[in-house]
């Protein structure tokens, strides 16, 4: 028995497909894109954090030099008071002062080594930041190069599948069209599904012998269940 609807509905059904396809792939580029800009963000935030990192430790650093300094200059001030201190009393005091000033600088002296040590630390991270930062720029590009390319070749594609389409709604039955468009237009490529061991294969509910003697004779059937047009697939 020659079933044109049946074969209509799955020409049909294979170019929605097609078009479903070709159209998540055109939206997968965009993403793709999105996904490098992302990590681009995230590096320059790596940059930016690295280089306030290291602003934080010199700011730190700098302070300690400059109490450093300050306190050389007061310990060469009471050597000065020292040298012409009144009496013993005020002399030990002044003593004990600049030996606490002494072994406070030594400690702060130390503190600076570390944090000038910490700042070359800083300083590499900052371009070990910036070199990561470069990399994923030139992903990026490379990244929208290829989306590009791509989404010329899918527009292509998707306008000569769409004119499959329309070539191949042209052929239905007048009488019959209208509303497989409407269901068309509200469901895409899930407005139809193939007889599948005596199921529908959107929503596997079972069909009744009679649906299937009815599609045997190639008429327009709706699942009572999920409202896909079905039809019988050619087994090949």
């Amino acid at each position: 028995m020659h079933r044109k609807l049946a074969e209509s509905l799955s020409t049909l059904h294979r170019i929605h497909r097609q078009i479903a396809d070709v159209r998540d792939r055109l939206q997968r580029g965009p993403k793709q894109i999105r996904v490098a800009e992302g990590t681009v963000a995230t590096a320059e935030a790596g940059v930016a954090q690295a280089k306030e990192n290291y602003k934080q430790a010199k700011m730190a650093a700098d302070e300690k030099q400059l109490q450093l300094r300050q306190r050389e200059t007061r310990i060469k001030d009471l050597q000065v008071k020292l040298n012409t201190a009144n009496n013993n009393k005020e002399y030990q005091l002044l003593k004990d002062q600049i030996a606490a000033d002494l072994q406070a600088n030594s400690v702060l002296s130390d503190e600076i080594l570390e944090a000038l040590e910490r700042m070359d630390e800083l300083q590499a991270a900052i371009k070990v930041a910036e070199e990561t930062l470069a990399k994923t720029k030139e992903e990026l590009g490379r990244v929208r190069q290829r989306v590009d390319n791509q989404q010329q070749e899918l527009e292509t594609q998707l306008a000569r599948v769409t004119q499959e389409l329309q070539a191949a709604e042209d052929l239905l039955p007048e009488d019959f069209k209208p509303e497989y468009l409407r269901l068309a237009k509200s469901m895409g490529q899930d407005a139809l599904a193939p007889v599948d061991a005596g199921c529908c294969g959107g929503c596997f509910q079972t069909l009744t012998p009679q649906t299937i003697d009815q599609l045997l004779l190639d008429k327009p059937i709706f699942c009572k269940s999920c409202g896909r047009l079905l039809y019988v697939a050619d087994e090949k």
